[in-house]
């Protein structure tokens, strides 16, 4: 493939991010491209903002990796003392860590796309040591809810007595399920019961090799996600589905089963819900593709097809604890 290399560094950054869009692709397709029209606008405008602070010092070209290094650990000195002062929260210095993540990997792509003599971009470490910097730095959120997991969501389960509730707050736990992806939308309008349609049998976990049960669901967005359960709770639910058909109870009702057993386990907050449930599998799920190697934004990113989420901003409000 021919290169021709734009003169102007925002031209630059609009010819490497070019390459990586996937809007509409499958992650099997294209696992480090950009799908989410959203990710594409949020990432594309930080590196626009990254470009600005590299023009300033003089650089000329994207393709000088160790120079844009050295400049990317000063912005994010700078961007991390301005978000101190401001008060800003970890999410928007998780943000900029995704979207500079993103960066690296088209400029990389970009050389190797086009066979260019030119050492690759590594800047894993210094986003790593800024994302440690910031959980000490920066306060969670500046909402005031900070973490809707639940303390103790398997007591949480056990506390909840009816057994079609308890069923479907195991899968969300579990699996990262939505409400409507175990039969409960929240739009009482709508029907999307999980039937033996959604039972694709045992398999293997994609991060620990283990063998898992495999739920698949359309949830939000239309799209199908499996999910990974127990094979405990994978045989739980085919003998639910076998003896009633399908998994499907009312929204409210559920919901209301869950902040029972809140209370009566010392774990109720408003606004926790059922989707404090999805909270646990995410914060659960990345540390566990961390412990298994994963880097960072290889661990979001399995986080979010896990959850249904198609954007990484998404999944760090879940990811957080």
């Amino acid at each position: 493939m021919k290169h021709r290399w734009p003169r102007s560094l925002h031209s630059q950054l609009e010819a490497i991010f070019h390459a990586i869009r996937s809007i509409r692709s499958a992650k099997t397709d294209t696992a480090m491209g950009l799908r989410s029209f959203g990710s594409w606008k949020v990432y594309k405008y930080e590196g626009h903002r990254f470009i600005e602070f590299m023009r300033t010092i003089g650089i000329i070209t994207l393709l000088d990796t160790l120079s844009v290094r050295n400049a990317m650990a000063d912005y994010l000195e700078e961007r991390l003392a301005h978000y101190v002062t401001k008060k800003r929260s970890r999410q928007t210095m998780e943000t900029l860590l995704a979207a500079l993540g993103k960066f690296e990997y088209a400029v990389n792509n970009y050389i190797e796309l086009h066979g260019l003599d030119v050492p690759r971009m590594d800047t894993e470490v210094l986003r790593l040591e800024f994302y440690a910097r910031s959980r000490k730095l920066l306060k969670k959120s500046s909402r005031v809810f900070d973490n809707r997991a639940y303390p103790d969501p398997v007591r949480l389960i056990e506390a909840i007595h009816d057994g079609t509730y308890q069923l479907q707050a195991s899968l969300q736990y579990e699996g990262g399920l939505r409400t409507e992806g175990v039969g409960a939308p929240s739009n009482r309008r709508l029907k999307n019961p999980l039937t033996s349609e959604g039972l694709h049998g045992i398999g293997t976990d994609p991060v620990t090799g283990k063998p898992m049960g495999i739920v698949a669901t359309v949830e939000k967005g239309g799209k199908e996600t499996e999910h990974y359960v127990s094979v405990e709770t994978f045989r739980r639910l085919e003998r639910y589905i076998q003896t009633n058909d399908k998994l499907e109870s009312d929204y409210i009702d559920y919901v209301a089963a869950i902040n029972r057993a809140a209370q009566e386990t010392g774990q109720y907050a408003p606004g926790r819900g059922s989707h404090g449930l999805k909270h646990n599998f995410a914060q659960e799920r990345y540390l566990e593709c961390i412990s298994h190697g994963l880097s960072h934004e290889q661990a979001l990113q399995q986080t979010s097809l896990e959850t249904s989420h198609f954007r990484l901003r998404e999944t760090l409000t879940y990811t957080r604890g």
